[in-house]
């Protein structure tokens, strides 16, 4: 089965250092499964295809081990993990996973908590393997539990800066959904679409073109009903920016 390399080797590496080891064993059991299930050196008839179900590897239980570490890493990125933020979290698998399944992913959670996280580590799987897109909605929900107690603060914009860095996320694309977050000023609406104040009516429209396609709620409905919802809330608040840019201005 293609999942059995990558979770002897996050058991494995476990057992050897822990956290960071478990991490180093889940990216090496990932290579170990690409070379079981492709040993023969056969052409595959169906290379795109199975392009995709490798990419869709992380998405699974994958998907939530990194979730969950960089839940913590943005909990803990100001000192403690806040009851509102836990809460959030907690709100967030309950709908995602449903209550059992939450109830497990919120023990392992608190154990991670315990941890340092190797950001470098647990990046570099979506770096590789997730679409840009999904990227920027695992952002979206990493901003929302930095401001669960409606303060984001600078420890906690940094975190999520390296994390944006570290998994390929532009700077532009950042500060559009840093904006999302922070108080509403005169600049919030073009920060959302990521572009200046100064550009044309024509830049505008093409600013705004581009972020509805890359914020489509259908691009990340594999990742579960939860981030899409909170697809479709980032998606409306660059729909609403962009209205506002076209009030402003008189656009039609």
């Amino acid at each position: 089965m293609p999942v059995i390399g990558r979770i002897a080797g996050a058991a494995g590496g476990w057992l050897l250092a822990r956290w960071d080891g478990a991490i180093l064993g889940f990216i090496i059991g990932s290579f170990a499964d690409s070379a079981l299930s492709g040993g023969n050196n056969e052409k595959r008839t169906d290379d795109l295809n199975y392009a995709g179900h490798a990419r869709q590897a992380v998405y699974s239980n994958d998907f939530n081990m990194i979730l969950l570490s960089l839940s913590a890493a943005v909990m803990q990125s100001d000192g403690t993990a806040t009851r509102h933020e836990l809460d959030y979290v907690k709100s967030f698998l309950i709908r995602q996973f449903g209550i059992e399944r939450a109830k497990q992913s919120l023990l392992a959670l608190r154990n991670i908590l315990k941890n340092n996280i190797p950001l470098d580590q647990v990046c570099a799987p979506l770096r590789v393997r997730m679409a840009y897109g999904q990227k920027l909605e695992l952002l979206h929900y990493l901003f929302g539990i930095a401001n669960a107690d409606g303060h984001l603060s600078q420890q906690e914009k940094a975190i999520l800066q390296q994390i944006a860095l570290l998994t390929g996320i532009g700077t532009a694309d950042f500060n559009s959904i840093a904006a999302m977050f922070l108080p509403a000023d005169n600049g919030a609406a073009y920060r959302i679409l990521g572009i200046e104040a100064s550009v044309s009516d024509e830049e505008v429209k093409k600013a705004y073109r581009r972020k509805a396609m890359e914020s489509h709620p259908d691009r990340v409905g594999n990742l579960g009903e939860d981030l899409r919802q909170s697809a479709e809330e980032k998606f409306k608040k660059i729909q609403a920016a962009y209205e506002e840019i076209k009030k402003r201005r008189g656009m039609a």
